[in-house]
């Protein structure tokens, strides 16, 4: 153990939890100030950093975390717990989120065509897709900007260019619009959002294409952001409960010294692994090693 870092090292992956200079690091998901002042007020009324934010030790580049960051700026703190990993390590998996529509309305049927309308509204052009595995064939290829499931149809909108941020971009244009035509967006994994419309329990699933680590490396440095919920990253294991101070943070200690504190600190606590699949704030995908 490095009087900078605190190790945790798992059989398919080393974290390595430390506190960093919260300007050193880069978001690559756009920040929405609504939850951006609800976890800044929830931060400072619990006085702590609970999480870490999950960041690529190569680059910098944000991985999970994008609101926290932006809490602890907007909080005029200094300094952000970080947990290190390798981005280039195969078992941390980068997937897509797809957007589920919703509406109180019962009429399905009706709700699908209006959805459809708002996007061939936007001069975007929708193909039929016979079979949904051969349409995420063609998705993966960038040739569509997303796959519409609309439970026994699929839909595919056309993309105007194979280029990932411009695609995103229109995805982002699809739930605007879907949003002023009284639908609500909420966000699932793939197979669960296939399952609620599948089940009549959602209008629609928008399935869009996933983004690669490159993408999301060169986006970031270059100061670019993709649109909220652009990325899914499922990291083997994950570091909960830190619970740093926030006075830590504010940039009245040196840095190595917050870092040294940080380490003694955690070296003086229990750590609890939780198998992938438990709940403690939500559901979580990976496993985790609980500080208590």
């Amino acid at each position: 153990m490095s009087q900078s870092a605190y190790e945790i090292k798992t059989p398919l992956i080393t974290l390595r939890i430390t506190i960093m200079e919260i300007s050193r690091l880069h978001i690559h998901e756009e920040i929405i100030p609504e939850i951006l002042l609800k976890l800044a007020e929830k931060i400072k009324h619990d006085g702590v950093f609970r999480d870490p934010v999950i960041v690529d030790e190569k680059t910098l580049v944000v991985l999970d975390g994008m609101h926290r960051v932006a809490s602890i700026k907007h909080l005029g703190l200094k300094y952000i717990p970080v947990c290190l990993v390798d981005y280039d390590n195969p078992n941390i998996n980068l997937y897509s989120w797809s957007r589920v529509v919703k509406q109180r309305q019962t009429d399905l049927d009706e709700a699908r065509k209006l959805l459809l309308n708002s996007i061939t509204k936007l001069g975007l052009r929708i193909v039929n897709i016979p079979d949904l595995d051969k349409g995420l064939g063609i998705l993966s290829r960038r040739e569509l900007t997303a796959i519409i499931s609309l439970g026994k149809t699929n839909i595919g909108v056309k993309s105007r260019s194979r280029e990932i941020k411009i695609i995103y971009d229109d995805v982002k244009r699809i739930e605007e619009a879907t949003r002023l035509h009284g639908f609500e967006i909420e966000y699932y994994t793939e197979k669960d959002a296939l399952e609620l419309v599948n089940s009549n329990k959602a209008v629609a699933a928008i399935i869009p294409p996933t983004i690669t680590k490159k993408e999301v490396r060169d986006a970031a440095l270059r100061g670019e952001v993709f649109i909220h919920k652009a990325t899914r990253h499922v990291i083997p294991a994950r570091p909960v409960g830190v619970n740093v101070p926030l006075a830590w943070l504010s940039g009245s200690y040196p840095l190595n010294e917050v870092q040294r504190m940080l380490v003694e600190y955690l070296s003086n606590r229990k750590l609890r692994t939780l198998p992938p699949g438990s709940i403690l704030d939500r559901r979580y995908e990976e496993e985790l090693y609980v500080f208590e």
